[in-house]
């Protein structure tokens, strides 16, 4: 295992030290479970003087991310191991105890002023690996951290992680306002506050506008809101439903259920609402699409066949094929960032459990057994599912990793209806 550490987190120091060549990269496939995980300490970061942030929280965010991904084994790093003489980690008491991975950090403040360094080395190698140095405001010591974490993804799977990314969903009261959090709960914002239903949040990719529907005023429209100031807009108000908006890979057309001309059916229109296109026709509501990362094609529900199976169809016109065929109750799609898989919503002995399928229909996977669960939304790199989840009483919005091993909530509020986003901050 050593061996295969020391070629997987082959890298360079990114500051301030400049590397001419890259060397060649061994990818680890995330996809495939791994037989041992990969032993990784993080110390508590040190200080010279106490302050505002503890080094023992910086340390526990980094653990956190990693633990997540189902990929490392988190090891006790206490009592800590000292530094030697020569001011480098002791490689050899560090290998003693199991670790593979070592990841040390250091921070100062200075006012509401915080500067952190985050080092990860090979301890088989007794090699840096990657450096990194922050500096912003203490506030923002999360982001920081989760930076650094996405860093050590891209060095071990060649696709940066989604540590930096946030969740949109819509909270569970009485009004079902929209909110936002980072991808593991921290930093709830509340979108909307217009006192009505809301519902189907989505992220446009570059994470500066939702859509959502709203029955703000009276019928459910698809309204668009811009970030940056919370100002609102609609899609299309057009009479009956206009649901499940969804933004194209691109930007550049939105997909979304309407009703205003009999059964509900698949349209694309324009960011600003003109129609593009009618996607489906024929018998049966269809709702829900979920765009291919390629924006080829778009899967959906229809209970054209009886009842509520998974369809998908090209964007450039074509029959729909129907996807599941497994039960009488499938619903959600929602369609992986690399392509090859769809999660979905099942329905088991009564309660609704998370699925994924491959687009051709083959290999389903049930990934929730506890509780009733739905919603589910892929994480921009492919490698997590947010969904909701009702196991404790509550619905709450949790994340696992796309093997279903880790399953944990992260919402600080009751909610539904998550949207990963596509862009990190």
């Amino acid at each position: 295992m050593d061996a295969i550490i020391s070629l997987l987190l082959l890298g360079i120091f990114f500051n301030p030290v400049q590397i001419k060549a890259e060397p060649p990269k061994i990818i680890l496939d995330v996809d495939k479970p791994l037989l041992t995980k990969i032993p990784v300490a993080v110390p508590d970061f040190l200080s010279a003087a106490p302050g505002p942030v503890s080094g023992r929280d910086l340390a526990e965010i980094i653990r956190r991310d990693l633990y997540l991904t189902a990929i490392f084994q988190i090891v006790d790093p206490t009592p800590p191991i000292s530094t030697s003489a020569n001011g480098e980690p002791d490689f050899d008491r560090w290998n003693q105890a199991g670790v593979q991975v070592l990841i040390l950090g250091s921070f100062q403040t200075m006012g509401d002023e915080l500067t952190l360094e985050v080092r990860l080395y090979d301890v088989a190698l007794k090699k840096l690996e990657i450096g990194k140095r922050y500096s912003g405001k203490i506030r923002d010591h999360r982001r920081m951290i989760h930076r650094f974490a996405d860093r050590v993804m891209e060095k071990l799977t060649s696709v940066p992680g989604c540590f930096s990314t946030k969740i949109a969903f819509v909270g569970d009261s009485q009004s079902r306002e929209v909110f936002s959090m980072d991808f593991d709960g921290h930093n709830p914002a509340q979108l909307t506050r217009n006192g009505s239903i809301n519902l189907s949040p989505d992220w446009s990719p570059d994470g500066r506008n939702i859509v959502f529907t709203s029955y703000m005023n009276g019928n459910p429209d698809a309204l668009a809101m811009d970030l940056s100031n919370l100002s609102l807009r609609a899609v299309s108000s057009r009479p009956g439903l206009n649901a499940s908006p969804r933004y194209s890979p691109d930007s550049n057309s939105i997909a979304l259920s309407m009703s205003f001309n009999g059964l509900p059916k698949l349209f694309i229109v324009t960011p600003q609402g003109n129609i593009i296109k009618r996607l489906t026709e024929g018998r049966g509501n269809d709702i829900s699409p979920a765009w291919s990362p390629d924006g080829s094609a778009i899967a959906y529900v229809s209970d054209q066949a009886g009842t509520p199976q998974i369809y998908i169809v090209p964007t450039g016109g074509g029959q729909p094929r129907r996807l599941t065929f497994n039960g009488n109750y499938n619903t959600d799609p929602d369609w992986s960032p690399r392509g090859d898989l769809l999660a979905f919503t099942t329905r088991i002995e009564g309660r609704f459990q998370i699925c994924t399928i491959r687009t051709d229909g083959t290999d389903l996977r049930v990934l929730t057994k506890t509780g009733s669960n739905q919603d589910p939304t892929w994480s921009p790199d492919g490698r997590f599912i947010a969904f909701m989840s009702e196991r404790d009483g509550r619905r709450r919005i949790y994340i696992m990793d796309a093997r279903g091993e880790i399953q944990v909530p992260v919402s600080p509020i009751t909610g539904k209806c998550p949207a990963w986003s596509r862009h990190s901050w």
